[in-house]
């Protein structure tokens, strides 16, 4: 299920103790970004509920999306589940390598000087933005060679799977384009076990 476009439901609540069972969180979560609005919630109390529910709903994101002194507001957000990454896994690893092999090319012909002229440049310190005129390919490439899952950015990739039509698959996965990537790359991690990007 496509998250991308639901719009935020809202739970309003005056304590943790105020929510309904996690069961039914859940439920309400499956349709899409759920956004718990709490009146009266300490920041210590905020945060050992985001852990708590991070335990329970691992397949969401939750995080903090609003502190104020009048109200705190915690988003769950459903994320792509384990078993459709595990089914993509092999199109997410070349995604993966493409990506690593992409920002190496890219960085070595720019700092070579023979970058061709199909591509706009925007250096801004320890990244480079490279946008193909024609194809619209977008990639965030990092001057540090990457080798490794964990020194993926997740929204970079995003970015650059959601811009090359061959990741079609991959980027049909993500609806967040953090919050998803971050998922995948996490997933990929852990079945890698350390093994390198190539």
């Amino acid at each position: 299920m496509n998250h991308a476009t639901s719009t935020p439901r809202f739970l309003d609540c005056q304590t943790a103790s105020d929510l309904c069972p996690i069961e039914q969180l859940r439920g309400q979560a499956e349709s899409g970004q759920l956004v718990l609005r709490f009146s009266a919630l300490g920041s210590d109390e905020s945060t050992a509920l985001i852990s708590r529910l991070s335990r329970e709903l691992d397949e969401h994101a939750i995080f903090q999306s609003r502190f104020g002194s009048d109200s705190q507001w915690i988003t769950i957000l459903p994320l792509v589940s384990k078993a459709r990454i595990q089914a993509h896994r092999q199109a997410i690893h070349q995604a993966m390598r493409a990506y690593a092999q992409t920002c190496a090319e890219l960085i070595g012909k720019y700092e070579a000087d023979v970058l061709s002229q199909e591509w706009t440049v925007d250096d801004h310190g320890e990244h480079c933005q490279f946008v193909h005129a024609g194809s619209g390919q977008t990639v965030e490439a990092p001057f540090e060679r990457l080798t490794h899952t964990s020194q993926i950015d997740p929204y970079f990739f995003a970015v650059f799977v959601k811009s090359t039509a061959e990741l079609k698959p991959v980027a049909e996965l993500i609806a967040h384009d953090f919050h998803d990537a971050a998922r995948i790359l996490e997933v990929m991690a852990a079945e890698a076990a350390g093994q390198s990007i190539g």
